[in-house]
């Protein structure tokens, strides 16, 4: 016990009574970190890298995550080749732009390929 205090005093930088709060609170920002995110998208570190030329509406670098849904909208094979896509890069599918290979592991790639395909479901 530090020196100056009672014993069976409580601290007084987090007394008991606010602990429930804080609690609270705390669930309550990761549940808004978990909604914020569309279609509960995972936010890896390589995914990230993903996000550094691909937006979910605008054009940067490569094409939005709701077009290329919408590309594959009708394509049996789109999560696998999405998936592809992702670790070994690919080249002249979206204009000039050469899309490099990702260390992302090849479950990721196929979580993060279903997302993008669930983009051309209508919101709920």
């Amino acid at each position: 016990m530090p020196a100056g205090r009672p014993a069976g005093s409580r601290s007084r930088m987090f007394p008991m009574r606010f602990k429930p709060f804080a609690a609270l609170l705390l669930g309550a920002f990761a549940t808004i970190a978990t909604v914020a995110t569309p279609g509960h998208a995972a936010t890896s570190a390589s995914e990230q890298t993903c996000r550094a030329c691909h937006t979910l509406d605008t054009t940067k670098v490569g094409p939005p995550f709701r077009a290329i849904a919408a590309h594959y909208r009708n394509d049996a094979d789109a999560i696998a080749k999405l998936q592809k896509s992702m670790l070994e890069g690919s080249t002249g599918k979206w204009g000039s732009a050469t899309m490099p290979p990702n260390a992302i592991s090849a479950d990721d790639a196929a979580r993060f390929a279903k997302w993008i395909m669930s983009l051309n479901q209508p919101a709920k």
